[in-house]
């Protein structure tokens, strides 16, 4: 996870709990941990986010 996202705005995006996200920010917690639905979410947001 590339960028300057918050927990918060990570949480709200992938409709994922506050302390997953903040999990992925802090590196205690892999992409690949996730379901299949939030990692597709993932690359949606990401795509979004970076590809311009």
């Amino acid at each position: 996870m590339e960028g300057r996202l918050t927990a918060y705005q990570l949480s709200e995006a992938l409709g994922i709990p506050m302390e997953t996200a903040q999990g992925l920010l802090n590196e205690e917690l892999a992409i690949e941990q996730l379901d299949e639905a939030i990692k597709a979410k993932i690359t949606v947001l990401e795509s979004a986010l970076f590809n311009q």
